[in-house]
């Protein structure tokens, strides 16, 4: 699911960082593993804006199918354009915390010496603690439902269960893809095509927990039985939406992610050779957040004005 579905994402490489740690130079294994970090949350980043463009339209969507459980058109006619920029901006700004945060962090994760099915449910679990609250939110932007504090954690039994399959079966998959043609991995468009069956296929076999969290948010005042919630069509109409944009996000990401290492490897290069740079880069960041932040206020005295 675009949201439901979209707290769901495991890096595109499978690296084993204390392989990196051993090798003869620890100062370039250091600077490898910085860039792979980088390049993984490039990755997310990139992989968060097409998300964000397509779950602005059908993410209303799929959540009104998922937990009013209405039908398709019904859904379409709901939506509203005006409804659909505001979200944007949502989904764009919850999209840039969720997604480059866990590609980079299961890259980090790699070093930690577990096996793989035991890193993807701690990976799942860790994740899902954390960002759940932004899921929670999005989703009740989606929904038009008002947002409290004691409504960001809601569902977090199913939203974990569901994570933590996700992980498990994304590390899994992604090896078996790997090691049934490691040429075509190797390539560009072996490490896209893989990446978006990964995705594709760790969303269909997550899906269940993902039915099981759309059953608990559902609005008291139109909550269906159990027996009427589940219902086979309607769990294929609303995952198949959600596995498909999570699966050309990250596949489009996986693109940016050797440009971004390379980038990120001549910048180190050159901070080296010249640390002055290291003032420049923290002077130019507190001007855009200070810019920022006046837009901010220009916009909301404008809007008091109206």
């Amino acid at each position: 699911r675009t949201q439901l579905c979209g707290s769901r994402y495991f890096g595109s490489g499978h690296i084993v960082v204390k392989d990196v740690a051993g090798s003869k130079d620890p100062a370039m294994s250091e600077q490898d593993f910085v860039g792979r970090v980088i390049g993984a949350a490039s990755q997310g980043a990139v992989g968060a804006v097409v998300a964000a463009s397509l779950s602005a339209v059908t993410e209303p969507l799929v959540n009104n199918m998922l937990v009013k459980r209405v039908p398709l058109m019904e859904a379409v006619k709901a939506l509203d354009p005006e409804m659909i920029k505001k979200f944007l901006q949502t989904t764009l700004a919850t999209n840039f915390i969720k997604f480059p945060f866990f590609e980079a962090t299961n890259i980090i994760m790699q070093g930690v010496d577990l096996p793989p099915t035991a890193r993807g449910a701690a990976l799942g679990s860790v994740f899902c603690t954390i960002t759940l609250p932004i899921t929670n939110y999005r989703f009740r932007k989606s929904m038009n439902l008002p947002v409290t504090p004691g409504n960001l954690y809601q569902a977090y039994g199913p939203t974990v269960l569901r994570d933590i399959i996700y992980g498990i079966a994304r590390n899994k998959v992604s090896v078996f893809l790997t090691n049934l043609n490691p040429t075509f991995a190797s390539t560009m468009m072996g490490r896209v095509v893989n990446m978006f069956a990964t995705v594709v296929a760790a969303c269909v076999l997550s899906a269940p927990g993902n039915e099981l969290r759309g059953y608990c948010l559902q609005p008291p005042d139109r909550k269906q039985s159990f027996g009427d919630f589940f219902q086979p069509a309607k769990f294929i109409r609303s995952t198949s939406v959600g596995a498909i944009i999570m699966g050309i996000s990250l596949a489009i990401g996986t693109m940016a992610t050797p440009q971004v290492e390379k980038m990120v490897g001549i910048m180190k290069e050159y901070l080296q050779k010249n640390p002055l740079s290291y003032v420049l880069i923290i002077l130019f960041v507190l001007q855009q957040v200070i810019a920022m932040r006046r837009q901010s206020e220009l916009v909301e005295s404008m809007e008091k004005k109206k």
